[in-house]
């Protein structure tokens, strides 16, 4: 029997999950605080006080939405455990944009708060993540070597350097509100459609296995940031993760994101 799947793995690990749970409740606590003072202050901006209480409860949403994901995978022996990671990353996202809300909220209470939200947070996604390295499979090994992986004449994938989960892809097809065919882009921070013509030139960048060559493409006829998920100093593709992509936002309103790859090259990704 899979040493993962055994009872007894099983039950050790659930065993841990559980225990996320008191961090949760801790995360709970500092939430409903935060929502208390903002429903009762009459002197802050009410419809500005809300939208920030509706996205700190996403954030709380989506943590608990991540223990449930892992937990009913470990449940079943299962250790994909991408869904529970998309939640705790959409979390951050959430928590980012609240706490920049926040700030422009003008009650004494709050900064306090806010430093005890951040803290809490932190300890939560330490320990999811320390749970993921223990459950997951270890992948370095379990991926192509190639930087790029075309698989037909019109697609083509770039895979993380570390993990080897695609990172970036091309493709001809249709886009959300395209009427024509179009080359479509999907990296890291989002996807956008370019004109399907490019792909003469691009394809024929990708065949060459030029990462570089690639980010120049993006810079040329996406924009300045280039390709999201490259790290030029490297001259190597990460994935969310192990390009540890932050968003930054301002006043509640998205700002940019900046990647640092694992060697610490640190740019923004997306404006």
């Amino acid at each position: 029997m899979n040493e993962f799947k055994s009872d007894t793995a099983i039950n050790q690990n659930l065993e841990r999950i559980w225990k996320i749970r008191v961090i949760i409740q801790d995360l709970q606590n500092v939430v409903n605080n935060i929502i208390t003072i903002l429903s009762s202050d009459t002197t802050l901006d009410q419809t500005y006080a809300e939208i920030a209480i509706s996205n700190i409860k996403d954030c709380y949403y989506h943590i608990t939405m991540a223990w449930e994901e892992l937990n009913l995978k470990v449940s079943k022996g299962e250790n994909d455990l991408d869904e529970s990671k998309g939640c705790l990353y959409f979390a951050k996202s959430r928590l980012t944009q609240s706490i920049s809300e926040f700030n422009v909220l003008d009650n004494v209470k709050l900064p306090n708060l806010i430093s005890r939200l951040k803290v809490v947070f932190e300890t939560c996604w330490n320990a999811f993540f320390n749970e993921y390295k223990r459950i997951e499979p270890v992948r370095e090994n379990d991926f192509p070597s190639q930087k790029v992986l075309e698989l037909s004449e019109t697609m083509y994938q770039l895979p993380c350097s570390v993990c080897g989960r695609i990172a970036v892809e091309f493709k001809i097809g249709y886009g959300r509100f395209d009427k024509d065919e179009s080359l479509i882009f999907r990296g890291i921070t989002h996807s956008r459609s370019l004109r399907r013509d490019l792909s003469i030139i691009l394809f024929e960048i990708l065949k060459d296995e030029n990462l570089s060559g690639v980010h120049e493409f993006m810079k040329q006829y996406h924009g300045y940031e280039g390709l999201d998920a490259y790290c030029p100093e490297c001259d190597k593709i990460y994935c969310w993760e192990h390009y540890n992509a932050t968003e930054e936002w301002e006043e509640g309103f998205y700002d940019c994101t900046y990647g640092t790859c694992p060697e610490g090259h640190k740019r923004m990704i997306d404006d």
